[in-house]
């Protein structure tokens, strides 16, 4: 009958499976939930990619969405309105830098209400924290793009 002896390489094998659990809660429980906190309604302003005018036109209101590098997230479209795209140019005359419209080319700028966390310092998804200028992919019935967040906050 032999002896068990306790060695480093014990050690070494109980500190791996600690933390292999410890990543497993971490990810099974989602990393970006505020402790304790409760869910609660926010918005964020979303304005696709460049497209046609009558691309733009079929974001509209009540359309329900999912968000987010995921694609999961769910949200829910509550205003909606089609703007010029600009792009900014030089003036050839005076040699300056100028926003101008581009011809044919339009933005949709929606307001998309969620369910989502918000801390002292961030707005959080269930999957991801939301910010100013933050790339994401808005898809829903009829509508897909690419855009950035202009705003977001508490919606009233």
């Amino acid at each position: 009958m032999s002896k068990f002896r306790f060695n480093w390489v014990d050690a070494l094998i109980i500190l791996i499976i600690i933390a292999v659990v410890a990543v497993g809660a971490v990810y099974l429980h989602g990393r970006n939930k505020v402790a304790g906190a409760q869910t609660q309604k926010l918005y964020f302003v979303f304005e696709t990619d460049p497209c046609s005018e009558d691309a733009a036109d079929q974001w509209t209101v009540g359309t329900q969405v999912v968000f987010g590098t995921k694609n999961v997230d769910k949200g829910v479209i509550t205003a909606a309105q089609v703007v010029p795209y600009t792009a900014e140019s030089a003036n050839t005359g005076t040699g300056e830098w100028q926003m101008n419209s581009v011809p044919g080319q339009y933005q949709a700028r929606v307001t998309i209400a969620f369910d989502g966390f918000e801390s002292d310092t961030a707005y959080s998804s269930s999957t991801e924290q939301l910010t100013v200028g933050f790339g994401t992919v808005v898809d829903g019935k009829g509508v897909n793009s690419e855009g950035y967040i202009l705003d977001i906050g508490e919606a009233q």
